[in-house]
């Protein structure tokens, strides 16, 4: 009997998109004959309070930067080029720093792999004297410097352009892999869009949707004529509620809760209307989906939005009456739609998880000491 040295992914719980690539690459581990893969969440268990009262800033920052109050979108562009040697980074990079050494000296893991920006991690190792391979996983379009703070053994990226500015800042090729981010398996094993619903436009305004927006939006979409909308209001019950006494008579209008198979829909849809988040929007490139990004949120998703509509491969928009003529657009000119479904297709690196998985397991097997081997006898 074998027990394997356990792989631990590193996360964080600040929206949902950092922990589903966690458990995206925990899958694809097992799947590739390595199952002894464990997630922590790092600031979770290290800090508690500090962590919830910081994922309440987090997830609540979308309404206070509708008010005007953009804390979240100052925050990261303050510290976007944040020096690693300053006394910010430094005291931003302790926050763990104890627990970290507390969980490698416990599970004595054979690698860490890091889907969030841990600063600091790999220095704090080497001062405590211990030697273990870092892989870190870039889950945006855009760089901000606590990625690179990580100096693991290699990055993982989404663009050649990603790769580009990380050489521009110091860090040699052959450290970095362009591999896409990783998305569910049923996104990224789907089959090629089939759009069924060639005037449907899916809406995914997901737990923490802007109440105030909604009404609106739906309402300027339905003058688009036969559009069809789909929204998908996830675990936000009381976004459904609402949208329900103002739209449940339209048969134009479908209303969902959480979805299970929303890569079926994103798969039959026209265009799906979304927020910015790296991981959304590499599932929406997997399907080949259209994107229209109304009002992307200051920080990493209007990086990732300004990234993508550079590309051609999505429609961003401030104003309703923009996001409107988007859509139209896409529903009613072919040449607008071809060039964007080929942006779609450049962006695509195929099986991201796989890629990175693969190529970790990879090293480390290299780096065993006897026969490439990295499990043992129990």
């Amino acid at each position: 009997m074998h027990r394997y040295r356990k792989l631990v992914i590193l996360t964080a719980s600040y929206g949902d998109g950092h922990l589903q690539v966690s458990r995206t690459l925990k899958d694809m581990f097992a799947r590739l004959g390595y199952p002894s893969v464990k997630i922590i969440d790092l600031f979770q268990e290290a800090h508690p309070f500090l962590n919830a009262v910081a994922r309440f800033a987090y997830l609540r920052s979308p309404a206070f930067s509708a008010l005007g109050f953009d804390y979240y979108g100052w925050s990261y562009y303050f510290t976007r080029n944040l020096n690693q040697a300053g006394a910010l980074a430094k005291g931003i990079n302790r926050l763990g720093v104890r627990r970290l050494i507390d969980v490698v000296r416990e599970e004595d893991p054979a690698a860490l792999v890091l889907t969030f920006p841990f600063g600091g991690i790999a220095e704090k190792l080497r001062e405590q004297m211990i030697a273990i391979p870092i892989f870190t996983v870039i889950t945006d379009f855009g760089l901000h410097n606590r990625w690179l703070h990580t100096d693991p053994e290699r990055f993982y990226v989404a663009t050649d352009e990603l790769k580009q500015r990380l050489i521009e800042r110091g860090v040699r090729p052959e450290r970095i892999a362009i591999s896409g981010i990783p998305v569910r398996e049923d996104f990224a094993e789907a089959a090629p869009a089939c759009r069924t619903a060639p005037r449907s436009i899916l809406v995914l305004a997901g737990a923490h949707g802007l109440l105030p927006e909604m009404g609106p939006m739906i309402m300027k979409l339905l003058q688009i004529p036969e559009a069809r909308v789909t929204i998908v209001c996830g675990k936000n019950d009381k976004l459904k509620r609402v949208l329900e006494e103002a739209f449940g008579r339209e048969r134009r209008v479908r209303l969902l809760g959480y979805v299970h198979e929303l890569h079926r829909l994103m798969r039959k849809a026209a265009c799906v209307v979304t927020k910015a988040g790296g991981i959304r929007l590499s599932e929406a490139i997997c399907l080949g989906a259209p994107i229209l990004i109304y009002r992307p949120f200051p920080g990493q998703e209007r990086e990732n939005a300004l990234y993508l509509e550079e590309k051609g491969a999505a429609f961003v928009s401030h104003r309703i009456e923009e996001l409107k003529e988007q859509a139209e657009r896409l529903l009613d000119d072919p040449s607008a739609r071809k060039q964007t479904l080929e942006s779609l297709r450049s962006l695509d690196y195929g099986q991201a998880a796989h890629t990175i998985a693969a190529d970790i397991l990879r090293t480390i097997r290299a780096r065993a000491p006897i026969g490439g081997q990295i499990a043992y006898e129990a």
